[in-house]
């Protein structure tokens, strides 16, 4: 058995559709069953949340283009795929119906003039439901028996909602229960990524991005032969291929590697995504649908040694960094030890991805990187958790910083001078860092700047450091 994670941008348009299509149709002819994992289309999950705050704020017309958009985007692509009229009207019918799911709950949130972490996760879920329909129906007209399956009846969490955490018996329970009998059958169940659902059944995420995370914990659940992540590059390479022309794909990395890369915000991972292959030791591969023959990256427990000192240059765009800072007449204020938990914490209930997070005891200050996506609401959000301290004149006004950019260099274990030796290029490379983090355990250095210095930050450094 074998799980297939398709991303957004392995399904993208007609073309990439119909390249999934031919993947799991000779995949699943050779006798291999196949679980295809989906995500919603790109950018579709922002718009959804963007549409739901907005209503909150009495903002419906936001509300009103991010249903257009939903509807419009993948009607565009059935009309294109779906030639069979039985076939589209039901996909049709099962569209509407997460349409008027939509309307209810952005009407709800708009009355009521709030919206919370459950009903943003519950408008959050519909862009991975109306893809998992789409991508079900494209399988059935090329001729694969397929079935849409919601994860949220697979899928059992806490009701930490925006970041929930899976419990695992019931969801391992619930995952054989369904799938393997399909699988027996020789159907392939489409799963939609990145959701699950209380034990109650109120629906839940597991995070942005959480569809490989989804993958993993199906295929660990089944007992895959492997987990395989399908995007538009050929792996997890030595830098962008986007900046740098000469990157390298790594054959193979180490699962503590993968997840580390993971936490630093790239987006060819989920953070969470190691841990339940990991503990099966089930090898996780990572490929690029517009390459099918290209092996991608394997992840494993033991990969083979690299003469590299640093494995790859992690770069993210499109951030906001956020600044805490006290006031320089408050100086006989000591920064509470709660203030970086109280912070923390109410971005996590939020479900807010904290990517870095730097501190200094002695200028008390506070800086965190988020997605620039969710930059004004983070910015509303700290202003809110930090106010008592505001009112008393011991903070400044929160800051905001974007675009801005996050690279990160990750070292192989052995490693005794990279710090030293990225310091020099960054150096060199004139650039403006705005932020800079490296754990005395930890195996990179990770830093943001001006987005607009990032290309050459990253070719400076893969240079420098002779990845090429």
């Amino acid at each position: 058995m074998i799980v297939m994670k398709f991303g957004a941008a392995a399904a993208s348009d007609v073309a990439r559709l119909e390249d999934l299509t031919l993947i799991v149709g000779e995949t699943a002819g050779i006798g291999m069953p196949v679980v295809v994992v989906c995500s919603a289309l790109s950018g579709m999950t922002d718009a959804l949340i963007g549409a739901a705050r907005a209503a909150a704020r009495g903002n419906e017309a936001a509300a009103d283009e991010a249903r257009r958009s939903l509807w419009g985007r993948h009607r565009t692509l059935a009309e294109r795929l779906v030639s069979d009229e039985w076939e589209r009207e039901i996909l049709y019918r099962e569209w509407a119906d997460l349409l008027k799911v939509f309307d209810r709950i952005t009407r709800s949130i708009g009355t009521l003039g709030e919206h919370s972490p459950r009903s943003i996760d519950a408008v959050a879920a519909i862009g991975e439901r109306f893809m998992a329909h789409l991508i079900a129906t494209t399988l059935r007209q090329g001729g694969q028996p397929a079935r849409m399956i919601d994860a949220a009846e697979l899928i059992v969490t806490d009701d930490h909602y925006g970041a929930a955490q899976p419990l695992i018996e019931p969801t391992n329970e619930q995952i054989r229960s369904r799938l393997l009998p399909l699988l027996q059958s020789r159907i392939v169940p489409v799963v939609t990524g990145y959701i699950g659902a209380t034990e109650s059944g109120v629906v839940t995420t597991l995070g942005r991005g959480g569809g490989d995370y989804s993958a993993t914990l199906i295929g660990a659940a089944i007992g895959a032969e492997a987990v395989e992540i399908w995007s538009d590059v050929d792996g997890i390479m030595t830098a962008d291929p986007k900046i740098v022309a000469g990157a390298r794909t790594l054959d193979e990395i180490s699962y503590a590697e993968a997840a580390e890369i993971a936490m630093l915000g790239a987006e060819v991972l989920h953070p969470r995504t190691l841990a339940p292959i990991a503990a099966e030791q089930i090898p996780l591969r990572i490929r690029n649908i517009l390459r099918p023959d290209h092996a991608g990256t394997r992840v494993v427990a033991e990969p083979q040694p690299s003469p590299h000192a640093a494995h790859t240059i992690i770069s993210a765009r499109a951030l906001a960094l956020l600044g805490v800072q006290a006031f320089p007449v408050a100086a006989e204020w000591i920064w509470p030890p709660d203030l970086t938990q109280r912070i923390l914490m109410r971005c996590a209930a939020a479900g807010i991805e904290v990517l870095t997070l730097t501190q200094s005891f002695s200028e008390r200050t506070l800086t965190i990187a988020v997605r620039a996506a969710d930059a004004e609401f983070t910015r509303d959000l700290l202003t809110d958790t930090v106010a008592l301290e505001r009112r008393s004149g011991l903070l400044q006004e929160v800051t905001a910083i974007k675009p801005v950019a996050l690279a990160a260099v990750i070292s192989t274990p052995d490693s005794d001078d990279l710090v030293a030796k990225t310091l020099a290029s960054l150096a060199g490379a004139r650039a403006h860092v705005l932020s800079l983090a490296h754990g005395v355990a930890s195996s990179h250095i990770s830093f943001t700047l001006p987005e607009r210095e990032v290309d050459a930050v990253v070719r400076t450094l893969h240079r420098d450091l002779e990845l090429a």
